[in-house]
C-alpha cells in the first residue's frame, strides 16, 4: 500500500510539474499567488503613476542626450529632434520629414544641430531656426591643396562651432566629406579635398583614439562650445543612451573590447538605488515550441508572459504591465526594458528619466495597409516625469 502510495505521488507530482512547465495552464504563475491589486497595473502607454511621478510616452528614439549647460533633453525623432525641459516639458519637436536627408542618421556628433542639403536646424534655443549656408565651398573639388589649406585654416581659426561630418549623404565617387563652421551666427559649408583620410571616424592610425559623438580633425579638432551633449547610462546593465551604426546600443562590454573608441561620460558616477523589477508574471501564450526531434523544447516550451514590475525611482514605486518572454534555456525572465538616467552630479537638476522597452518577437503583414504590425504593440520610450 506504501508503495502505491509513493508511485502515485511522484505521478503525480509528474503531472503538475508538466503542466506547470510544459502548457500554458498557470499553476505556480496562477494569480491567487498574487495580491489583488496586481489587478490594477497599467501598462506603459497608460500614464502608470506613483504620488508624485508618472510615466508618459517620449516622443522620439535614441539617442537620448543631455545639455548640461541648458538642463535640456534631445531625442532622436526621424530626421529631426525632439527637445524636453528639465522637469520633462515638451518644448518643441520636429521630424524633418520634408529633408531629403539630415545627419541625424547616425548622429556621429552629440551637438543640437541638424544638418541638412542646403542649411542647418538649430535645436538649441527656445523655438527651432534654420539657417541656410552663407556658403558652400570645395563643392565640386575645385581648391588646390594650398587655397585649401589656407582657406580651411582662416575658418577654422574664426569660427565658434567646427563640426565634422561622414560621407552617408556624399556620392561614394566624390570620396570628400563636408564639414561645418559657425562665426558670427552664419554657417559656412567646406568640403574636404578628395581621397582625405584624417579623420577619427576612419581609423586613421596617426590619432590615437575615437572620441564617441565628436568627430575629430588631424591637427583641428571639432569645436562644440557649450553646445556638446551627453549620454544617460542604465547602471545595472552597463548601457549607454546611444547607438552605433550596425549595433544596437553602446555598452561597458563594448568600449572594453575596443578600447580606441573614447566614450567621455564612462568615467562619470551613474550608480543608483532605482530600478524596475519583475514582482511576478503570468503565462499567456506559447512563443515557441519545439517537436519530438527537438528536445528539450519539446518538453520545456518557451511563453509569452504578461510581467507585472515595480519601478522604484526616488523612493516611489510606481506599477505596471508588460509583456516579457520565459525561454526554456534561461533562467532569468526576458523583458528588455531599461532605466536610463543622468550622471550623479547632474540629477539634482533634473526630475526626469527614462525607460526604454524594446521587447521584439517580430510583426506580421497588415493585408489592408501593407504595414508590418509588430506583435508587441507597447515598445518605445517613455519619460519618468513629475505629475503636474
Amino acid at each position: 500500500m506504501k508503495k502505491a502510495t509513493v508511485i502515485l505521488f511522484v505521478i503525480s507530482v509528474l503531472i503538475l510539474l508538466f503542466v506547470d512547465r510544459c502548457t500554458t495552464i498557470n499553476l505556480t504563475t496562477a494569480d491567487i499567488f498574487r495580491p489583488s491589486n496586481y489587478n490594477d497595473f497599467k501598462e506603459l502607454p497608460k500614464r502608470p503613476q506613483s504620488q508624485n511621478y508618472e510615466i508618459v510616452s517620449a516622443q522620439g528614439e535614441f539617442p537620448l542626450l543631455y545639455n548640461s549647460s541648458q538642463n535640456e533633453f534631445y531625442l532622436s525623432n526621424g530626421k529631426g529632434l525632439t527637445k524636453y525641459d528639465g522637469a520633462g516639458n515638451l518644448i518643441f519637436t520636429n521630424d524633418l520629414s520634408y529633408e531629403e536627408y539630415t545627419s541625424t542618421f547616425d548622429f556621429s556628433n552629440f551637438v543640437p544641430y541638424v544638418f541638412a542639403k542646403n542649411g542647418v536646424y538649430d535645436y538649441s534655443g527656445e523655438k527651432l531656426v534654420y539657417s541656410r549656408f552663407s556658403e558652400i565651398l570645395n563643392a565640386n573639388n575645385e581648391m588646390d591643396d594650398k587655397d585649401f589649406k589656407s582657406i580651411f585654416e582662416s575658418h577654422y581659426k574664426n569660427a565658434e562651432l567646427v563640426i565634422y561630418d561622414n560621407d552617408r549623404n556624399i556620392e561614394s565617387d566624390r570620396d570628400c566629406l563636408p564639414m561645418y563652421f559657425m562665426s558670427k551666427g552664419k554657417w559656412t559649408l567646406m568640403f574636404t579635398q578628395k581621397g582625405d583620410y584624417r579623420f577619427t571616424h576612419q581609423g586613421n592610425g596617426d590619432i590615437d583614439n575615437d572620441t564617441i559623438g565628436k568627430i575629430d580633425f588631424l591637427g583641428f579638432p571639432a569645436k562644440f562650445a557649450d553646445k556638446g551633449l551627453m549620454v544617460l547610462k542604465d547602471s545595472k546593465n552597463g548601457i549607454y543612451s546611444i547607438n552605433k551604426f550596425g549595433r544596437e546600443k553602446i555598452t561597458d562590454d563594448y568600449l572594453n573590447t575596443f578600447y580606441t573608441q573614447i566614450l567621455k561620460e564612462r568615467k562619470m558616477d551613474y550608480q543608483t538605488d532605482d530600478e524596475i523589477k519583475l514582482l511576478s508574471r503570468r503565462k499567456e501564450e506559447y512563443y515557441s515550441t519545439g517537436n519530438i526531434f527537438s528536445l528539450p523544447s519539446w518538453v520545456s516550451p518557451s511563453f509569452m508572459n504578461t510581467g507585472y514590475f515595480k519601478l522604484t525611482y526616488r523612493g516611489e514605486n510606481i506599477f505596471f504591465k508588460e509583456k516579457a518572454i520565459k525561454l526554456f534555456s534561461d533562467p532569468k525572465v526576458q523583458n528588455d526594458l531599461y532605466l536610463f538616467e543622468l550622471p550623479k552630479k547632474s540629477r539634482s537638476r533634473s526630475k526626469i528619466a527614462f525607460v526604454l522597452y524594446e521587447l521584439n518577437v517580430g510583426g506580421y503583414m497588415n493585408d489592408s495597409t501593407g504595414i508590418v504590425e509588430p506583435i508587441i504593440k507597447n515598445t518605445g520610450l517613455y519619460l519618468i516625469k513629475p505629475k503636474k
